[in-house]
């Protein structure tokens, strides 16, 4: 009779068999009943599909889930040999597979480092099994639910029946008169009130009115109260009162409440008592302060990485100095013997984009000793403590491993300056504490262990002078901006990646000539986005013009065709961008034009002026003078075609006063002023205007008389320029408003050669640097 409801439950309800096939005491019930309920012999196995089912999940959540966490296992429930769900020998067979699962589980749980992967994949599973096991209980609770709502009454008859809505006005008036109001509920908990209707009655205009209505009570001490004085208004004797009833929800509310909560601790207690749940606030709490570093081990597989020192372009003093680390882990010996002791470690610093932590993975590369390296950021987070508890797991592994090179990168996340009084609230910051630990760990290393430290950050101005000392970081490697050779050489090695249609040395030394400034990442860039360029057109290889519109997008930004000008402003920007090219062409100290344009650009640049600088660092006062009058040349050109000024050279005029103050307050090349140089302070650009200002208020206004001096003077000198070639402005200005956009040959065609001649070009030196060596 049992196993005919179990299988009936299971076709008719799949909730229903889910909760009797999941208690435990139904495979005892079972048992006792089977032996006095025993089928014929024609009917050997009466159900053998649920046979199957329990075998299967007797075992995976008695002995499997036991075994897998390292508990003693329980056996099987002893069923009666004439049981229908008995099967020894299937029970037998898994029971000996499981077994033998488990102890090699165990064995391989007492290994180290292997074994962390698998322990990691028990934990999924076991969360996707928690998952599941959370899901049917829900499942179950809400069906449970269901039941508990229906068998508490609560969908009788007033859900069962058409309910209308009406409000106070629409009682009093036209549904109390009529005398057929039988009887009103008040629901407290709700704040409504149903009212009953006699069956067949009307409204005062002869209209049918429904069994039922329901309106809302504004204030329940007195809805009673206010029914007897709409009764006494009408005349309505006592005797034909309506009567008033008042019916609570506490019982029904209540045994929903108790059941369910029932159901939800019944289905906790059966959830967490069969399976072992891993992510537990002890696991939460050790996932959260784990030292999360990456250990690159040169002897173990998949140690080895692909980038080499020789695969790092240009660099050339940088690649010496971090190659040398290398020597002083693989022959220490010979330092040693000569009285030399190992660097501690060294901070590269430079721009963003240049190759430090490139050249760190270079290092890792080369190197035969342990790698561990870790993000300055990686170590402060919420909990207070956790970067000095960080710092020093690193530097216990590190020991471990020695000899070995530690790597951080963006040490200025945990390494800046430490304020004189500490925090706001008196006491050390979290990233105090861990800088403090830092400098305790590098200065109380013994050099003989082999530790080397290596850092990278591109902010050195705002580092702990405590961090940066010799002792600490012995060595300083500055990993600058490439110079023309580095940058010819840097798009040697990208351009190698893609496919051109002439010898890449043809295209190397133009685009380093063309990309002063530019760093390796910019160059990269470069490069892809030609090989984008070309691919988006169609072409099966990269051609100069590929490589021209990539630099223009890097430079300026893509073109903006869908941006249209009124001619009235087209004509503004023809003009204004002719005048810086005739300016740089009729003035000595200025750089070689390479094209001018008057397509919008997406960076909100209407037209530009693409040059050639050369790559210097010192100046003459007389060559910032002519660059300054060629920044000037497009608000001059205006001026003088149109007799009006736009706000177009903004950025003209704020590149124009920086140059001037620097002039006068840093480089002291102001007659007034002296030679004194009163600089910004490292890191704030802006403290000369906003700061403390080293010097009187009499001498901050003859720097600015100065500087307003100098522009005007440099303001006129153009506009004189100018208006004495006022013809080859205008012809400038036509052709370009005709071809929008014209190059050095073009322009030459048109007004003749430069007036100083031919502006000079970058040439590549004789001297380079040797190469590392290498590690044969």
């Amino acid at each position: 009779m049992l196993l005919t409801v179990g299988r009936i439950s299971r076709c008719y309800s799949p909730i229903s068999h889910t909760i009797a096939t999941r208690c435990r005491g139904f495979t005892r019930l079972a048992s006792i009943v089977s032996p006095i309920d025993k089928p014929s012999k024609t009917i050997r196995n009466p159900a053998p599909d649920l046979n199957e089912y329990w075998t299967n999940w007797l075992e995976k959540l008695g002995s499997y889930v036991h075994y897998r966490h390292g508990r003693r296992p329980q056996p099987p429930l002893r069923q009666p040999s004439g049981s229908p769900f008995y099967n020894r020998k299937k029970v037998t067979e898994r029971y000996s597979k499981t077994k033998a699962t488990s102890s090699t589980s165990s064995n391989n749980e007492n290994s180290s480092e292997g074994n962390e992967e698998k322990q990691e994949n028990d934990q999924d599973k076991d969360r996707k099994e928690l998952l599941e096991r959370m899901k049917r209980v829900f499942a179950i609770s809400l069906f449970c639910y269901g039941v508990l709502y229906i068998l508490s009454g609560q969908h009788s008859d007033v859900n069962q029946t058409r309910i209308v809505d009406t409000t106070w006005s629409d009682f009093v008036n036209r549904l109390l008169p009529t005398g057929s109001v039988s009887k009103i509920i008040v629901f407290p908990e709700r704040d409504i009130a149903v009212i009953y209707m006699y069956a067949g009655a009307k409204d005062i205009n002869g209209e049918n009115l429904d069994a039922i209505y329901k309106m809302g009570i504004p204030s329940l001490s007195r809805f009673e109260t206010e029914v007897r004085a709409a009764e006494l208004a009408i005349n309505l004797p006592p005797e034909n009162w309506t009567q008033v009833e008042y019916r609570r929800l506490e019982g029904y509310a209540s045994m929903l409440t108790i059941g369910i909560l029932a159901i939800v601790l019944a289905g906790l207690y059966f959830l967490f008592k069969r399976v072992k749940v891993s992510f537990s606030m002890t696991d939460m709490m050790h996932n959260m302060t784990k030292t999360k570093f990456n250990i690159i081990d040169p002897h173990s597989k998949g140690g080895n990485l692909k980038i080499k020192f020789k695969d790092v372009a240009g660099l050339k003093e940088a690649k010496v100095e971090i190659s040398e680390f290398v020597d002083y882990l693989q022959n220490p010996a010979k330092y040693v013997n000569l009285g030399a002791k190992l660097p501690k470690g060294a901070l590269m610093t430079g721009p963003p984009g240049c190759g430090k932590t490139l050249l760190a993975k270079a290092l890792a590369a080369e190197s035969s000793a342990p790698f561990i390296s870790m993000n300055g950021t990686e170590f402060v987070e919420v909990i207070g403590g956790l970067g000095a508890s960080r710092i020093r797991a690193l530097f216990k592994e590190a020991k471990s491993r020695a000899p070995c090179i530690i790597y951080i990168d963006e040490i200025d996340a945990i390494g800046r300056k430490r304020s004189e009084g500490g925090s706001q609230f008196g006491g050390s910051s979290e990233e105090e504490q861990t800088l403090n630990q830092l400098l305790v760990e590098m200065d109380g290393m013994d050099s003989a262990q082999g530790i080397i430290v290596i850092a990278s950050t591109n902010r050195p101005d705002i580092l702990d002078k405590a961090l940066m000392r010799p002792g600490r970081f012995d060595r300083h490697v500055t990993v600058d901006l490439p110079t023309v050779i580095e940058r010819k050489e840097l798009f040697e090695l990208y351009l190698k990646a893609i496919k051109l249609d002439i010898p890449i040395q043809k295209y190397s030394q133009r685009l380093a000539q063309m990309t002063p400034g530019f760093s390796g990442a910019d160059i990269a860039n470069v490069v892809n986005e030609a090989a984008i360029h070309a691919a988006t057109n169609n072409k099966k290889i990269v051609t100069l013009n590929d490589l021209d519109h990539a630099l223009q997008r890097v430079l300026a930004g893509p073109e903006k065709r869908s941006k249209v000008l009124v001619k009235e402003e087209l004509e503004t920007v023809a003009y204004h961008e002719s005048g810086h090219a005739l300016v740089g062409w009729l003035l000595e100290h200025t750089d070689a034009l390479l094209k001018v344009s008057i397509v919008p650009r997406t960076s909100a640049a209407l037209g530009f002026a693409q040059y050639s600088p050369k790559d210097r660092k010192l100046f003459t006062k007389e060559e910032l003078f002519d660059r300054m009058c060629m920044t000037l040349g497009g608000r001059a050109a205006e001026n003088i075609k149109f007799g009006r000024i736009t706000s177009g050279a903004q950025d003209d005029l704020q590149k124009v006063t920086k140059q001037a103050y620097a002039q006068v307050q840093i480089y002291g090349m102001s007659s007034q002023i002296g030679p004194l140089s009163f600089s910004p302070s490292p890191g704030n650009e802006r403290s000369s205007q906003f700061g403390k200002k080293p010097y009187s208020g009499q001498m901050q206004k003859m720097m600015d008389q100065e500087v307003n001096a100098l522009v005007s003077e440099a303001y006129f000198t153009t506009e004189k320029l100018l208006r004495d070639n006022i013809g080859k402005l205008e012809t400038l200005a036509q052709e370009l408003l005709a071809k929008e956009v014209l190059g050095y040959e073009d322009v030459k065609k048109l007004i003749g050669p430069p007036t100083f001649g031919e502006k000079s070009v970058v040439e590549l030196a004789d001297h380079v640097l040797p190469d590392p060596p290498q590690e044969e």
